[in-house]
């Protein structure tokens, strides 16, 4: 792991109950737990800008698919099975 750095930072009582109780979610303190929670919104959020950008290229493209015969050329045969 690498080194890791000491932040400061303000929460809710909830959360602080929470972090209190670590080792009820199965961690050993409580910023094991911090690390984790924004380990995963991290990927979350890569996740769903990668979503969003190919939803929007997705869209830029959709009128070139719809007019050039080259890009539906085997439209048909996405209904057959293959096997």
């Amino acid at each position: 792991m690498a080194a890791l750095t000491q932040k400061k930072i303000s929460i809710s009582p909830e959360q602080k109950q929470f972090l209190e109780n670590h080792r009820q979610w199965g961690f050993p303190d409580q910023s094991s737990i911090v690390r984790e929670a924004l380990a995963r919104y991290i990927d979350e959020l890569k996740t769903d800008r990668r979503k969003t950008q190919l939803a929007l290229k997705a869209a830029e493209l959709v009128s070139e698919y719809e007019i050039d015969d080259e890009l539906t050329r085997f439209t048909d045969l996405d209904s057959e099975d293959f096997l």
